[in-house]
């Protein structure tokens, strides 16, 4: 005989959610106190979110006593009191559900807080741990920010802590710990007491280097990049140092450093590299514009590890100067650019660069190839120099009329970079400094001699780098040539334009083509609007980088200098100063750059009242 089907079980009634408003009563009448309660509390976050049921907003109620006191002891205050009432009942009692259920909606929840005194530190000792007297007793209190009698919030007592294990480490005792902490709140003396229990633990050099997680990449060209040997004596920034070195190679998207817990059998601390390779061929295109100079675009293709040894290979093509002038006036360039590091010690690299271009600014036209070669060695990891040998044909038609030229150099250059960031840097300090000495197969004078360099610093006013101050001087000269004629016009010194002096026209900041009339034999046939460039170039820029927001920025900024005729610069040149306003679109590949300048001092008829520059990176 056929069962009948058992019915189905009936479905669970949803627990209606609890609707309440959250108030702050704070004896004193204390504004920090109220903020610190405010941005802790959980029931004020999840108000609009109504707890199922009068348990679930008892319970939530509970944990909000437990996080604001906590959050009142990071400020000093261990004497804080926070007690929380749901319908006029305290939520620790029995009947604070009972008296939830029978409230009307929403239901009042006060959080009452008696914040207390901001306790100061008392007696404070750090102990040490180690057999005999140890390392960590003779460190300051002082010394790492626990001052008896000065305020002792809790985030400055971990902040210490980090502070004696740090200097420990730097001390050469990499395995330096702290093991405890005794603090002790007197309620009387309004005082916190403090013992530190540290272990330096024994005095370890650096050890040996292994690496895992290469799959294409040689492993040994990355262990030429470890900035010390086996039995030198530990130091974190060398650590530091070896991830910054690894990072450069570019090959990899993630680095790990890991540091033995314990000295290996020769009494050394072991290293491990871990790594993931990234994608080694990428394409991209990049372009930027100004409402004088006009457009530019190129797009380039890559290769981050062509033969298994981290070599670069880039080829860019690009064209400029598009739609604010005539097709004619087009710029066109092709470059490749090839490195090899470690071609002799592992800090060794080969670059070599090549480049077909057709240039059309103001002050010349230009079709020509170049190429490059050069050494470049990493003598820490902010500084390096590096020499090369240069070979430049060019056809150029200017003032003087159309020549070749057909010049080798030997360019020598130092670089020093302790900047945080090489896109957006908002502390440190950079320098670059070149002297290239050419020989000129064609014209009367054979020698050429330039020199050029530029200097920026960077520095932050708060520590959330929200407020950067940034100045940037950049400088050149040349020696050799009896005549400007016998300088070939893309070596001669010009100014202004977007990477110049902002609210100026490209090249315009420089000496122009002065005609003579009528009678002498060299006098020149030209355009007295034309620039021909200088013997000597002075640059500084000032610019106060301001975030309003994590992902915008705004940057007033001045600009000034100018290229001048003679080898040194002559100030009683004109001086040109540009000034105006950016606007910066932060982006995880860098800011996007906006700026708007007009001239200040020194404007020219064909200088624009204004001018627009859009990029990417920050001007320096």
């Amino acid at each position: 005989m056929a069962q009948s089907p058992l019915p189905a079980p009936p479905a669970a009634a949803a627990v209606p959610g609890v609707s309440y408003v959250t108030t702050f009563t704070i004896d004193g009448g204390d504004a920090e106190v109220e903020k610190i309660a405010n941005e802790t509390s959980t029931l004020k976050a999840l108000e609009k979110d109504a707890p199922p049921g009068p348990p679930g907003l008892v319970g939530r109620a509970k944990a909000d006593i437990e996080r604001i006191a906590a959050a009142l002891t990071a400020t000093g205050r261990y004497g804080a009191v926070v007690d929380v009432t749901a319908a006029g009942a305290p939520v620790s009692s029995e009947r604070a559900a009972d008296a939830v259920q029978r409230s009307s909606k929403p239901v009042p929840v006060v959080v009452h807080v008696q914040p207390g005194p901001v306790f100061t530190f008392g007696n404070v000792r750090i102990q040490s741990l180690d057999s005999g007297a140890g390392q960590a007793t003779a460190i300051d209190p002082k010394k790492v920010g626990l001052s008896p009698g000065a305020p002792a919030p809790s985030a400055v007592v971990f902040a210490a802590e980090s502070r004696i294990v740090d200097q420990l480490r730097n001390d050469g005792y990499p395995f330096a710990a702290v093991k405890g902490r005794d603090a002790v709140a007197d309620h009387q003396r309004k005082q916190l007491d403090l013992t530190i229990r540290v272990a330096a633990g024994p005095r370890a050099p650096l050890g040996q280097v292994t690496i895992t997680g290469t799959k294409e990449v040689d492993p040994r060209v990355v262990l030429g990049r470890v900035p010390f040997k086996p039995g030198e004596r530990y130091s974190p920034k060398k650590v530091a140092e070896l991830r910054d070195e690894v990072g450069k190679l570019d090959v990899f998207s993630s680095v790990r450093i890991r540091e033995g817990t314990a000295p290996d059998a020769n009494g050394q601390v072991p290293i491990a590299i871990e790594v993931e390779e990234k994608k080694f061929r990428y394409v991209g295109a990049a372009a930027k514009y100004d409402s004088i100079d006009g457009a530019s675009v190129s797009t380039y293709w890559g290769h981050r590890n062509l033969w298994g040894g981290a070599e670069k290979l880039r080829l860019e093509v690009g064209a400029g100067r598009l739609i604010t002038n005539k097709p004619a006036d087009y710029e066109y360039t092709a470059k490749a650019h090839f490195e090899k590091p470690g071609v002799w010690t592992g800090f060794d690299d080969l670059l070599v660069d090549v480049e077909a271009l057709r240039e059309r600014p103001d002050a010349y036209e230009r079709d020509g190839v170049r190429a490059a070669a050069a050494i470049r060695r990493r003598l820490t990891s902010a500084f390096s120099a590096q020499i090369g040998i240069e070979a430049e044909g060019s056809t150029i038609r200017d003032t003087f009329g159309e020549k070749n030229f057909v010049l080798l150099g030997i360019p020598v250059g130092v670089t020093f970079d302790n900047t945080d960031s090489k896109l957006d840097p908002s502390t440190g300090f950079r320098a670059i400094v070149t002297a290239a000495p050419y020989y000129n197969f064609q014209g009367e004078s054979k020698s050429l001699n330039i020199l050029k360099g530029q200097v920026s610093t960077y520095y932050a006013l708060d520590e959330d780098k929200r407020y950067i101050l940034a100045g940037k001087i950049g400088f050149g000269s040349m020696v050799g040539p009896k005549s400007l004629e016998d300088v070939p016009a893309n070596r001669r010194f010009f100014a202004g334009g977007g990477g110049s002096i902002r609210g100026f026209a490209y090249q315009s900041a420089s000496p122009f083509c002065t005609p003579i009339n009528p009678k002498p034999k060299k006098a020149l046939e030209c355009d007295e609007d034309q620039p021909i460039g200088g013997r000597s170039l002075l640059e500084t820029s000032i610019e106060a980088r301001i975030k309003v927001t994590d992902t915008i920025g705004v940057v007033p900024f001045v600009d000034a200098g100018a290229a001048f005729d003679k080898s040194i610069p002559s100030f009683k040149e004109d001086i040109r100063v540009g000034a105006g306003i950016g606007l910066r679109y932060y982006t995880a590949i860098g800011p996007i750059r906006a700026d708007v300048a007009t001239p200040i001092v020194g404007k020219s008829k064909n200088d624009s009242r204004v001018a627009f520059y859009i990029s990417i990176g920050q001007s320096f």
